[in-house]
């Protein structure tokens, strides 16, 4: 059986990456000339997924009706902790792939260069933005957000 502190943790670690890249997706789009509209597309989806992963942790704090916590018993703890690696995952695709468009090297010079520099316009390369790979991650994001959404159904039942 999975710890629940790590599902927690993950929840949690879900929730902060979920706000940069909605960020460096809102900064691409809005400011960098010649952005595909597939980035607005994952940018929603990421977005829609907030609240969900809120919805999660709140459950998982005790937070809700006795009712919700009773029916999230339904839910095994590996099927949830299943389902969170898998968004870990397409995160972390989806994270190298705006990192490899802006021309940054990883997930720690990305994070220190986009708060100290923003979007840098002439660094973007929408040529590895490629179209096909991207609509794979936008339909494992989907993927994701229905598996969430049915648990939570689940819990709300």
């Amino acid at each position: 059986m999975e710890d629940p502190l790590s599902v927690a943790a993950s929840v949690t670690g879900l929730i902060i990456i979920s706000a940069h890249i909605v960020g460096i997706a809102k900064d691409l789009f809005d400011k960098v000339k010649g952005a595909p509209e597939t980035m607005m597309l994952v940018r929603e989806e990421v977005e829609n997924m907030q609240p969900i992963f809120g919805q999660i942790q709140l459950l998982l704090n005790g937070a809700g009706s006795q009712s919700n916590y009773n029916n999230l018993t339904m839910i095994a703890v590996h099927n949830l902790m299943t389902t969170l690696t898998g968004c870990v995952i397409v995160y972390s695709r989806l994270e190298g792939k705006l990192n490899e468009v802006c021309g940054f090297d990883g997930p720690t010079t990305a994070s220190t260069e986009w708060k100290r520099a923003g979007v840098i316009a002439d660094r973007v390369k929408w040529g590895l933005w490629r179209h096909e790979e991207v609509l794979g991650i936008f339909e494992d994001l989907q993927r994701q957000n229905l598996s969430l959404s049915l648990m939570l159904t689940i819990t709300n039942w």
